[in-house]
């Protein structure tokens, strides 16, 4: 994929490979990680790998501060040592992002009152819509809210996202216009539309050479596999002869009338039972037309919220912020937008999340659970160990610190449904897991919370 994050594929987080406990920030270990990110988008971008050196320095020299040392921990003084940088050039499309959503590094003193007390001081690490942030203090008595992590951690994570091609540097000539001026006038020249190495499309201009990959083969590949692994686990509690296997959800005639994509519904074989958890139906062609959402967007750009399965209740849709722009969050930035007006109420479910395929952050392989009760005891958490309180909260990330807005992946709820019906947790009966939508109440209990739970991190779902 990459020989440059290869070469540090031994310092990539996992479970045989944790965090090292020490005195402050692992500078070594961040600094190669932090290196290959930038040399794999340097080469990637067409830029001669042999001008690196040339044209990168130690953070260190340009950071901005007389005397670092006087300032930061010492472990991040050697980490911006060791750490390099592009020397030149504002963002923009000449200039080599760090990664997708972060533009360089930084060494910014900041006050975050939000997190520390008013004599606290944090030093922003990168620049961006998303930041990675040490505390000085290097001490563990943090604001809970925040999920902090380590940056070995974080940089691993994001060598996974381009190993599985979520997000990718391309050739900067992708979606380019270059003027010349010649006899006639001035002459625009457009770049390809898609990268030669990888295919890609470059879908926003402002993150160059990065472009995020709504749906990769790896994230169709893995919910494949997680349908099967959890349809089997249920079928082999079920008394069923060797009928023929169907695949699709259902039939295109009926996918192509419910405006889904091309992807995991049209690619999945059908199970041969009603409920794939409890209380959350299987659809049936009579059911999945009737989308609540599909109807409500008129750009091509938007793939709106999809029920994949279905509750018997209705919830109101005023609040669920993850509707995106078909919820009232977004209706100030964009006045034209549907909102919760144009549907008041949707069934419960499981639902795909929306996702804008050329703005923020698109990512289509996320999914939200709406159930028709909140959580009001304080056991239900979400993925960074926060209360889950509202109906919509359960089994999403919460505060996501490794891939900021993105809603947990389908294969995390696929995995919930394994785990809990494989240990016997969930009762099977002859139309599948039984029990009814109550039981999902069960994530908010002392006893129960952690069968609804699934971790963030390396190795495991971001």
């Amino acid at each position: 994929m990459s020989r440059h994050l290869d070469a540090v594929a031994h310092l990539l987080v996992t479970d045989e490979n944790p965090p090292r406990e020490m005195d402050g920030l692992d500078y070594e270990r961040c600094a190669a990680l932090q290196n290959a990110i930038l040399k794999h988008a340097w080469v990637r971008s067409d830029r001669d790998e042999n001008d690196f050196l040339k044209g990168t320095v130690p953070f260190i020299e340009i950071c901005g501060l007389e005397r670092p040392e006087e300032k930061l921990h010492h472990s991040v003084v050697e980490f911006h040592r060791k750490a390099r940088t592009p020397c030149g050039g504002m963002p923009g499309k000449d200039y080599v992002n760090f990664f997708y959503n972060l533009r360089a590094l930084s060494c910014s003193l900041e006050n975050h009152e939000y997190c520390f007390g008013d004599d606290d001081e944090t030093v922003t690490l990168y620049d961006g819509s998303h930041s990675a942030i040490m505390h000085l203090d290097i001490q563990d008595e943090l604001d809970p809210d925040q999920p902090w992590q380590y940056l070995e951690s974080i940089l691993s994570v994001w060598i996974e996202m381009i190993q599985r091609q979520k997000v990718a540097a391309i050739s900067n000539e992708v979606g380019s216009e270059r003027y010349e001026q010649h006899e006639q006038g001035w002459l625009v020249f457009h770049g390809p539309d898609r990268d030669p190495l990888t295919g890609l499309e470059r879908l926003t201009h402002d993150a160059e050479p990065w472009t995020i990959v709504p749906w990769t083969a790896k994230d169709l590949e893995e919910a494949l596999e997680g349908w099967e692994m959890a349809v089997e686990t249920i079928e082999e509690k079920l008394p069923l002869d060797d009928a023929e296997t169907t695949y699709g959800l259902l039939d295109a005639a009926c996918l192509d009338a419910g405006k889904i994509p091309n992807g995991f519904a049209r690619e999945t074989r059908r199970p041969r039972f009603d409920f794939i958890a409890p209380g959350l139906r299987i659809p049936n062609s009579k059911d999945f037309i009737r989308q609540p959402f599909t109807g409500a967007s008129t750009e091509e750009d938007i793939v709106p919220p999809i029920l994949l399965f279905r509750g018997d209740q209705t919830v109101p849709t005023e609040g669920i912020w993850w509707f995106g722009r078909f919820s009232n969050k977004y209706n100030s930035m964009l006045p034209d937008a549907p909102s919760t007006r144009d549907v008041p109420e949707c069934p419960s479910g499981l639902y795909f999340s929306t996702c804008h395929r050329t703005h923020g952050h698109p990512e289509e392989n996320g999914c939200n659970l709406i159930l028709p009760f909140d959580f009001e005891d304080g056991f239900a958490k979400t993925s960074d160990g926060m209360p889950a309180e509202k109906s919509y909260d359960l089994l999403q990330a919460g505060t996501n610190p490794f891939n900021d807005s993105h809603p947990l992946a389908i294969t995390a709820f696929l995995e919930t449904v394994r785990e809990n019906v494989e240990n016997g947790h969930w009762a099977v009966d002859e139309r599948g897991v039984a029990g009814g939508i109550d039981v999902w109440k069960q994530a908010d209990t002392e006893e129960y919370w952690d069968k609804y739970f699934q971790p963030l991190g390396p190795g495991r779902f971001w």
